[in-house]
């Protein structure tokens, strides 16, 4: 009786902790959450919701744009057209990324930042969201898109800061990019081996520093690599710092990142060569390229474009030979976002502005149409009496300004 006394708790309490831990398994992203809120509020078989669903499956399926970092980025999302921007990043495993937005402070709505893991056959599936701040790094390269979509009828300016960062220290004291001088895979020994790892020059007697938390594991002398120290990160990397003149720890030590744990030097088979630090990364699976995980990037945020004094309005470029309005939706340090006149994303990096010079005349009212298309939404009449502007033209259209209503007209 006892016994199953002691097996009824034991899987009571296993059922118990399942049942908590569901909570965190089975959650659901913000984005998630306002579509159930479409549905509870019967709104999510209306047209601009399902706009608004189509708008954020194909920012993640076909990326408005690919970017490099550092990035930033002003975005204008306005109430009456739904919006979502996706942007494809190509991670490497050695680095940290730090996706940021910020809103207007006068702003009041709510936009979702949500990270998708991709394949090579574009299969994506949702990973991570957030309301300001998502932090992102993996063991192994990645093909990421970041979408962002805020809330429907919202206008306002969001800014998207985009940086990464080595996940580990840099091993060298007062030392940067450019005392790297030796790379992953360059021939030693006359060619018959490679070299499984990095070097890192200074002058002799640099302190040597822990790239991360973690625990001494051997501190050893070998013909090869002189005075080594082998440091555990975790369950899955060992670090290794070779050719040192001083070690400074011990077996056994818990040292943290920043930590001074020897001294550069020349020894081991490193006597011939300038004083320098051999930094290697071993797993389970052996040697990999430690470069990503301690290379410092740049993290200055970049300029915008000028074309930043655009933002949110309506310019007229010409594109094709078409002379069309597009609605400026973000800018980049690197490229121009638009809506053209089918209400498609696109990107540039370069939009000239044109003017129109003829003025045409008609003889009897004409309907407005949201965009270039016969018999699409009418959004108002043309009064050829009354005085009107021409803004753009495109194939069998003029793009129409009258009062305070813009919109297409047929020119036959």
């Amino acid at each position: 009786m006892r016994k199953n006394l002691k097996i009824y708790i034991f899987y009571s309490t296993i059922l118990l902790l399942f049942i908590a831990s569901c909570k965190t398994i089975f959650k659901t992203s913000p984005y998630q959450e306002y579509l159930k809120s479409l549905e509870s509020a019967d709104l999510a078989n209306s047209k601009m919701a399902i706009l608004w669903k189509e708008r954020g499956g194909k920012a993640i399926t076909s990326p408005t744009q690919e970017i490099k970092t550092p990035h930033q980025e002003e975005i204008f999302f306005k109430d009456h057209t739904p919006q979502a921007l996706g942007y494809k990043i190509n991670y490497k495993k050695g680095r940290k990324y730090i996706f940021s937005i910020k809103t207007d402070e006068k702003a009041n709505f709510k936009i979702f930042i949500d990270l998708f893991e991709g394949d090579k056959n574009r299969n994506y599936w949702s990973l991570k969201s957030a309301d300001t701040t998502l932090i992102y790094e993996n063991q192994d390269d990645k093909i990421l898109i970041l979408r962002l979509q805020p809330e429907l009828l919202i206008s306002g300016k969001v800014n998207l800061k985009i940086v990464d960062e080595p996940k580990l220290g840099f091993p060298v004291s007062n030392a940067g990019n450019k005392n790297i001088q030796s790379f992953w895979g360059m021939d030693r020994d006359g060619g018959s081996r490679k070299h499984e790892g990095i070097d890192i020059f200074a002058k002799k007697g640099t302190p040597v520093l822990a790239v991360d938390k973690g625990t001494i594991t051997r501190v050893q002398e070998t013909a090869i690599g002189g005075k080594v120290i082998w440091q555990r990160l975790g369950i899955s990397q060992s670090i290794y710092y070779a050719h040192l003149d001083s070690q400074l720890v011990k077996d056994g030590q818990i040292v943290n990142k920043g930590d001074t744990i020897g001294l550069i030097g020349n020894t081991g088979n490193a006597k011939r060569t300038s004083p320098h630090l051999h930094f290697g990364i071993y797993t389970s699976s052996g040697a990999i390229d430690p470069l990503d995980y301690v290379l410092l990037n740049n993290t200055t945020t970049p300029t915008l474009k000028n074309e930043i004094k655009y933002l949110g309005e309506e310019i007229i470029i010409k594109k094709n030979n078409k002379i069309i309005p597009i609605k400026i939706l973000a800018v980049s340090n690197a490229a121009i976002i638009y809506e053209n006149e089918l209400g498609e994303i696109e990107n540039t990096n370069n939009v000239k502005l044109e003017k129109i010079s003829n003025q045409p005349k008609f003889k009897t009212q004409k309907y407005l149409y949201a965009k270039p298309i016969v018999n699409d939404i009418e959004i108002g009449i043309l009064n050829p009496e009354e005085q009107f502007t021409v803004l753009g033209k495109t194939d069998g259209f003029f793009y129409i300004q009258q009062k305070d209503i813009k919109g297409w007209v047929s020119i036959n």
